[in-house]
């Protein structure tokens, strides 16, 4: 399989759990930083090898054996990013940006190796879910995003998103990290900003867009 169809079919699967649904044209090639066109044309072919149920002008959904190749292709991805994290030490930015390379250069073999060698994971550093050598997904149960939580209760950080490099650095300046304990003190209704405050006593404000970018789990649902 080629690192475009790869790509293709990695990205509406991912698209589709970040709930932008239905996956478009347009959207796809927003995403891929190439011409609707160019996606409409691929599309048509991946129809025609069964691994997209493939409508023209309709929205991009990937078929059984697409998943399949797309879960593959994160669990490749997310084992990359864990290996380089706890094992060489990378910062949580540049991680995503060497797995993204390595993630199409790597034999099935490796890849369960690697799995074992980090005593078979189940979430990477960012906190997102590995999926299993048999497609299953890690329960994600409880977690939401920053945003949804109410004003008053105690969250437990985790996972984070890293969408662009403002996202790390944000996370950098206000020293969020995954498994850190919030209190939430306030939620401004003018423009939805998040006052948050840490067990040691430290508050710090971030924006509603940033808090859209950190999942929680509500402090009652933790595991203890």
């Amino acid at each position: 399989m080629s690192v475009s169809t790869e790509n293709f079919l990695k990205n509406i699967y991912l698209l589709n759990q970040e709930g932008q649904s239905p996956v478009t044209s347009s959207l796809l090639a927003e995403k891929l930083n190439v011409s609707v066109a160019a996606v409409t044309d691929m599309a048509r072919k991946m129809g025609k090898q069964g691994v997209l149920d493939y409508k023209p002008y309709r929205s991009l959904v990937l078929s059984e054996a697409g998943q399949k190749l797309a879960l593959k292709v994160i669990r490749k991805h997310r084992l990359w990013e864990l290996f380089l994290h706890k094992v060489l030490e990378m910062d949580l930015m540049t991680v995503h940006e060497e797995a993204e390379r390595l993630e199409h250069h790597t034999s099935d073999k490796l890849m369960e190796q690697m799995y074992k060698y980090l005593d078979k994971p189940d979430f990477d550093p960012h906190g997102d879910p590995i999926p299993g050598g048999d497609g299953i997904i890690p329960s994600e149960k409880g977690v939401r995003s920053l945003s949804e939580l109410k004003e008053g209760g105690r969250c437990l950080i985790r996972k984070l998103r890293y969408r662009h490099q403002e996202t790390s650095e944000m996370y950098e300046r206000y020293g969020i990290e995954k498994d850190m304990v919030f209190k939430i003190k306030k939620v401004f209704s003018f423009d939805g900003s998040i006052e948050l405050e840490s067990g040691e006593g430290e508050t710090i404000t971030i924006s509603r867009k940033l808090a859209d970018n950190i999942f929680c789990t509500e402090e009652e649902n933790v595991s203890k």
